[in-house]
């Protein structure tokens, strides 16, 4: 049992390194916005509540804590929709412009689907059923 919760917080780590992976990857666009040279509030506040979601997310999957996985369920679809940036770097560039936007929603959308899982997994292993007495 302790064997199966040390896989499942590395692999929550995992999911940390790629969230600050993807936050360096993309650094001159968070500069951007911290420097205030873009147009309007609006797009501000939204790249400033994804930067803030993906440092959030690094800090509790970096301890492995169940609540890190609040922050990357926003950062995800945000990073997604938003900024069109894929978690996994490089890997859209290997395939065609015409369908690099739908390779970027696959990669996401699979990122987003694992760290579901492995919520679940943690989720499930904490949970201790009564037993019925006769």
């Amino acid at each position: 049992m302790d064997h199966k919760r040390n896989i499942l917080v590395n692999t929550a780590k995992g999911l940390a390194v790629l969230v600050a992976i993807c936050l360096l990857r993309y650094a001159e666009t968070f500069v951007t916005v911290v420097s205030f040279n873009q147009v309007g509030i609006v797009p501000n506040i939204i790249a400033m509540l994804v930067l803030l979601s993906g440092i959030s997310a690094i800090v509790g999957l970096g301890r492995g804590d169940r609540w890190g996985f609040i922050p990357l369920y926003f950062f995800i679809p945000a990073i997604t929709m938003f900024f069109g940036y894929s978690m996994i770097p490089y890997l859209p560039s290997l395939v065609s412009p015409d369908l690099r936007p739908f390779s970027i929603v696959l990669l996401n959308s699979s990122v987003l689907v694992f760290s579901v899982l492995v919520l679940l997994k943690m989720m499930d292993d904490d949970v201790v059923l009564p037993v019925e007495k006769c």
